[in-house]
């Protein structure tokens, strides 16, 4: 009964987890895409800045982009530091959700190898993130590519490797024990 409950804190920590992130990013993203075309915005004070981001903001009832409340202690921050933020948050949220799956598959299959899928995983889906995104770079299609890198970044924050290395655990012991008989 206590795994149980330590399971069902863990799945709730990690969707409030995600829930948190995906605000944080999508107001950073927000702001940053909002001011291009102001060049004063980070001369302004943080109330100023909140003011005018409110002020401009469109009216799209269905798209959550646009109808959010952005997180306020980010107009505290020049572009530069969004900018950081962005790549810090990325990287953060990367750490707390391996650590996080690694927890829960360690509660759900304690075997070794359990743990050296998922960072296998994480190395893996990483690098081939890293590389789409430079790749882009190289070809100036970085709009398109970044859109791929980060959809996969995406899944290694969140529960996602979980429900794919879970599943693919007990699909090789089931296989192995067919096999064994």
């Amino acid at each position: 009964m206590k795994r149980v409950i330590i399971l069902v804190l863990l799945v709730i920590m990690g969707l409030v987890g995600g829930f948190y992130q995906e605000k944080l990013k999508i107001s950073i993203n927000y702001i940053l895409d909002q001011t291009t075309g102001n060049p004063g915005f980070f001369d302004a004070t943080p109330e100023q800045k909140s003011q005018w981001i409110e002020a401009n903001r469109f009216d799209t009832p269905f798209e959550y982009y646009h109808n959010h409340h952005t997180v306020e202690w980010l107009y505290h921050l020049n572009h530069k530091e969004l900018v950081l933020l962005k790549w810090a948050v990325t990287l953060v949220f990367s750490l707390m959700f391996f650590l996080l799956n690694m927890t829960l598959l360690s509660l759900l299959n304690p075997a070794v190898s359990s743990v050296k899928m998922l960072l296998w995983f994480y190395v893996g889906v990483a690098a081939l993130a890293f590389s789409i995104y430079l790749i882009g770079l190289l070809f100036s299609e970085h709009i398109h590519f970044y859109a791929i890198s980060r959809k996969l970044m995406g899944a290694l924050q969140s529960l996602v490797p979980v429900m794919i290395i879970g599943p693919a655990i007990k699909l090789r012991e089931y296989t192995q024990n067919v096999n064994e008989k």
